[in-house]
């Protein structure tokens, strides 16, 4: 008799392997077309599939244990409900803001059940997070007019076709990246080493580029911490010096083709972008109700920020706080801030208390300050339906979650992300 080889068929691929298969097909369609085909694929495919999983095997009970996913969930109907209760927008907005609620709520759930995924096949995704960054970033080069490199701020596609949120996204996916691939000592292979310094080039010389000032500054700080971990994780002062030698090359040389002189004129000419302005003005100018806030639904345009100091200034078009601590004061007031300080305190108690080297949870610390600094500036929500917030602010708070929870090196896991036979309990 012939010996035969097992088939591998589509039957024998679960409904989480599945849903890890479309989250990355999804990331590669986030970075490269536009925003109707993306959330036409989230929508039509994870979203249908996260709630198979919630319904099916215990995934409910996996979810609802979770207590990030529950405070995300109580912060999602918390906001959809007051919105209702204070405010006095049309109501279509109040409808919106309660639409958005379910649609982030799901959106989590979904982001669960992938890192759940994930993190027990660090290697695959370190590699794929650090390809999309560099496909990302690439794409904005190729899609490029030659002026752009001197003149205007350089942009991507796809969810990454706005300067910040482009340069916050291509920041967010390489520091995974990075972490994914470094954060076991004496396991690096060469090709993983070319392919993180070749993304780490590319996707800092695409964040300099867009002249997006706090992007630039958080991937710097973090590139910058990303070296010390790396003298911590392997203990050898040669790594050290060698990357230190790296990064002052990579550094010189991305300001160099840049024309540095020109970029830095134009980041200094454009000031704070009335950041300062902004904050003052939702600080001095506080939602009526300090406790619930404005209301999600309501407008910032007409918030007393807006009317009584934004807009004699001639700056009433500035849509929103830019900055996603006001941003929250002002829709769900002090509740919906502490609320939004449990989801980032979650993660970083579980980082300090987890069994981890230490060399893991510096990087694991270092992605959670890279989440405060991408969204001190720019953002004004977490809960939203699908955003480019969803890449860089989501992807990075769960990822530190469901790693120190879940992932290597701790002894929890869900009971439908592995084989019963390696199922493990705390």
């Amino acid at each position: 008799m012939l010996n035969s080889k097992p088939v591998v068929t589509f039957k024998a691929i679960g409904p989480e392997d599945w849903l890890g298969l479309f989250f990355g097909a999804w990331l590669l369609l986030t970075v490269l077309t536009p925003g109707d085909v993306y959330r036409t694929f989230f929508h039509l495919l994870i979203y249908p599939l996260a709630l198979y999983l919630l319904i099916s095997k215990g995934g409910h009970l996996v979810a609802w244990k979770d207590p990030f996913v529950r405070l995300f969930v109580l912060f999602c109907g918390y906001m959809s409900v007051t919105t209702w209760l204070v405010g006095g927008g049309p109501a279509d907005n109040d409808f919106q803001a309660s639409r958005w609620g379910i649609e982030a709520a799901l959106g989590m759930v979904a982001f669960f059940f992938w890192m759940l995924t994930l993190v027990q096949r660090a290697a695959i995704w370190g590699r794929w997070f650090l390809v999309v960054a560099l496909i990302g970033a690439l794409a904005g080069f190729v899609s490029a007019q030659p002026e752009a490199f001197f003149n205007v701020r350089l942009q991507g596609l796809g969810a990454m076709a706005q300067p910040i949120q482009g340069a916050s996204i291509a920041t967010a996916f390489l520091a995974l990246g990075l972490f994914l691939t470094f954060h076991k000592a004496n396991v690096l292979t060469r090709k993983d080493v070319l392919l993180a310094a070749v993304s780490l080039i590319v996707v800092f010389s695409f964040v300099a580029l867009t002249q997006s000032r706090a992007p630039l500054i958080s991937l710097t700080a973090y590139l910058i911490g990303f070296v010390l971990i790396l003298g911590v994780q392997y203990r050898r002062l040669a790594a050290v010096c060698i990357s230190l030698l790296a990064g002052i090359c990579f550094l010189g040389l991305a300001f160099w083709l840049s024309d540095s002189a020109t970029i830095f004129d134009q980041l200094i000419s454009r000031g704070a972008s009335h950041r300062l302005e902004l904050w003052w003005a939702y600080l001095a100018y506080p939602p009526e109700s300090l406790l619930i806030g404005n209301g999600a639904g309501f407008d910032f345009n007409f918030t007393e920020a807006s009317r009584l100091y934004l807009e004699p200034r001639g700056l009433g078009h500035i849509e929103h706080p830019h900055d996603l601590w006001l941003g929250a004061f002002s829709e769900t007031g002090l509740i919906g801030v502490a609320l939004q300080a449990g989801l980032v305190l979650l993660p970083t108690v579980a980082v300090l208390r987890s069994r981890q080297a230490l060399s893991v949870k510096l990087h694991l610390v270092a992605l959670l300050g890279l989440f405060l600094l991408l969204t001190f500036s720019d953002e004004f929500t977490l809960l939203i339906s699908l955003h480019p917030v969803w890449l860089f602010g989501w992807t990075l708070l769960i990822f530190v979650w469901t790693w120190t929870r879940y992932g290597e090196g701790e002894t929890a896991t869900a009971d439908f992300a592995v084989e019963p036979g390696d199922q493990k309990c705390r």
